[in-house]
C-alpha cells in the first residue's frame, strides 16, 4: 500500500524540529492520475502503482500500520480517531466454480478440497461448497477475479499445468461466423479484387476533421482533455478525413496509384449518452463519381442485397456541388458518394482528383441475403436499343431511371447509363442530353426487332409525357 509522502514547502516539510506529523493514506482514481502524468510528463513510482490500482481495503490498515512503526521507531503519542472522506469500498459479488468444469476445460478432476485449499490460500472467503461446487468471495486486492474461469484459471495455475497431459481430450464447441463476418470478408473479397488496399487509422483526429465530413450526425464530437495523438482529440464521425490524410501522405511520396478503404466504428454523439458506434466502410479513389458508384454497386451484388440501390441529392460542403448523392436501401441510409470538390482538396493537402464514398455497414449487413440463390440463365439472345434524350437541366437521372423501368416492363434486364452531354448551341440554355442503354431479353423466346423498337418506344413516350424528353435520331 503507497502512503502519501513527505508534502509541505520551506516552512511546513518535515526536519529534525518537527513534532507533529500529519498521515495521509489514499487510493486515487487511476484514470485521473495517468492522465495528469501524461499531461505533465511526471511519472513517479507512486503514479505508476496508483496507475494500477490499489487495494481499496488496504488505505485505513497501511495508515495504522504507518503509525504503528513511527510510535516504534521514534516514540511520540498517536492522536485519537481518524477522518475518513470519499466513498466506501465496494462490496465484492461472490464468485460460484463448478467442479465440473474443471474437467471440462482443463481436461483434469482436480478434487474439491484441493480446489478449496487452492482458493482459500488465494485469499478467497468461502460462502458455501457442495460436491459440485465453491461459492467463493474474491479478496479485495484481486480485483481480476470477477467470473467463473478466471477461479478455473487459478486453480489451473497453482495445481501446477505439468498435471495436465499433453494429450487430454478437453471436448471443443463447434462455431460459427456471424453474419457479419461474412459480409465484411466479402466487402474485403471485391474490394481487394478491384484493387484497392486496405487502409487502418486513428479513431482519434483534429476537431477540425470531424468538422469538414460529418454527414450522419451534426452533434458535437466526443472530446478528450488529453489527446492520445498530437492535436488529435475528437472521436471521428467520419472515415473519410483519415483516409484523404492516408492519401495525402500517398501523394507526397509520388506513389502512382491510392485506390484506400477502411472498415471500422465511426461515433456518433446522442446527447445524455454515449456515442452510438457504427459499423461503417470509407473508400476514396482516385477514379471518378461513376467509377466509384461501380464499386458500391458492385457490394450490393456482393452480398445479394435485397433491396435496390436508390440515389437522392445530398448538400455536403466537402463534395463537389453536382457530383455527390446520398445513397438509399429502402427507407434507410447506406451512405454518401461524390467528388472532393476543389476547396475540399485544398483543405486536406491532395493535388489530385480524388472520389469518396462512406456506408454504413450496419445497414449492408441487414440487407443482405448471404444465402446463394439459382437463377437459371436465358437460352435466348437479348437486343439493345441506345437512346439520346433531351431533358431541362434539372431533371435528375434517378428520375428518368424510374421512368424507363416502369415504361420498359418485364423486358428489361440491364439499364446502362452512359454519359450527360450539353450543346446550347442546339439544344438551347437549360437543357442537357441523357445518353443510355437498355438491355432486353425473354426468358421464352427470342425477341424479334420489332418488339425491341416498340419497347423503345413505349419508353420515349413515357419520358416525353412525364419529363417533356425529346428523342435524338
Amino acid at each position: 500500500m503507497a502512503l502519501g509522502g513527505v508534502m509541505g514547502g520551506v516552512d511546513s516539510e518535515v526536519a529534525d524540529s518537527t513534532t507533529d506529523l500529519l498521515i495521509e493514506s489514499a487510493e486515487f482514481d487511476p484514470m485521473s492520475i495517468r492522465t495528469t502524468a501524461r499531461k505533465l510528463n511526471l511519472h513517479s513510482p507512486s503514479s505508476y502503482r496508483f496507475e494500477r490500482t490499489v487495494d481499496p481495503k488496504g488505505v485505513d490498515w497501511a495508515s495504522r500500520r504507518c503509525c504503528q512503526l513511527i510510535l516504534e521507531l521514534a516514540g511520540g503519542q498517536l492522536a485519537e480517531g481518524v477522518l475518513d472522506v470519499g466513498s466506501s469500498p465496494t462490496t465484492r459479488e461472490p464468485v460460484v466454480l463448478r467442479l465440473d468444469q474443471l474437467l471440462r476445460i482443463l481436461g483434469i478432476d482436480v478434487d474439491g478440497k484441493e480446489v478449496h485449499r487452492i482458493l482459500t490460500a488465494l485469499g478467497t472467503r468461502l460462502v458455501r461448497a457442495d460436491s459440485s461446487s465453491i461459492e467463493v468471495i474474491p479478496p479485495s486486492w484481486r480485483r481480476d477475479l470477477t467470473r467463473e474461469i478466471d477461479l478455473v484459471e487459478e486453480v489451473a495455475r497453482i495445481h501446477g499445468y505439468d498435471k495436465i497431459p499433453e494429450d487430454v481430450q478437453v471436448p471443443m464447441a463447434p462455431s460459427h461466423r456471424l453474419e457479419t463476418d461474412h459480409v465484411q470478408h466479402r466487402v474485403r473479397q471485391l474490394l481487394t479484387t478491384a484493387g484497392y488496399d486496405e487502409a487502418i487509422t486513428a479513431s482519434v483526429v483534429p476537431l477540425s476533421w470531424a468538422k469538414a465530413f460529418s454527414p450522419w450526425n451534426h452533434n458535437t464530437p466526443l472530446q478528450t482533455s488529453t489527446p492520445m495523438l498530437k492535436g488529435a482529440d475528437t472521436l471521428r464521425k467520419s472515415l473519410v478525413p483519415s483516409i484523404l490524410e492516408a492519401r495525402r501522405a500517398n501523394e507526397s511520396v509520388a506513389n502512382p496509384v491510392i485506390e484506400l478503404f477502411e472498415m471500422a466504428n465511426v461515433y456518433l454523439p446522442d446527447e445524455g449518452a454515449l456515442p452510438h458506434e457504427q459499423w461503417t466502410l470509407g473508400i476514396t479513389s482516385g477514379g471518378d463519381f461513376h467509377g466509384i458508384k461501380g464499386v458500391v454497386e458492385g457490394l450490393l451484388q456482393m452480398v445479394f442485397a435485397t433491396r435496390p440501390l436508390a440515389i437522392r441529392p445530398s448538400q455536403i460542403s466537402l463534395l463537389d456541388t453536382n457530383r455527390q448523392c446520398e445513397l438509399m436501401l429502402g427507407d434507410r441510409v447506406l451512405g454518401y458518394l461524390g467528388d472532393v470538390s476543389a476547396k475540399g482538396l485544398k483543405q486536406f493537402g491532395l493535388r489530385r482528383p480524388t472520389s469518396i464514398a462512406e456506408l454504413s455497414l450496419d445497414v449492408l449487413a441487414a440487407a443482405a441475403d448471404l444465402i446463394r440463390q439459382h437463377r437459371p440463365l436465358s437460352d435466348y439472345p437479348a437486343i439493345s436499343r441506345d437512346l439520346n434524350l433531351v431533358v431541362d437541366e434539372p431533371l435528375r437521372w434517378l428520375d428518368l431511371e424510374t421512368t424507363v423501368r416502369q415504361a420498359a416492363g418485364p423486358l428489361l434486364e440491364s439499364l446502362q447509363f452512359q454519359e450527360v452531354y450539353r450543346d446550347r448551341k442546339k439544344d438551347g440554355p437549360g437543357k442537357k442530353r441523357l445518353f443510355f442503354s437498355i438491355s432486353l431479353r425473354s426468358a421464352e423466346r427470342t425477341l424479334t426487332n420489332e418488339e425491341a423498337d416498340h419497347v423503345r418506344q413505349t419508353v420515349v413516350d413515357a419520358c416525353a409525357r412525364q419529363h417533356q424528353a425529346v428523342l435524338l435520331g
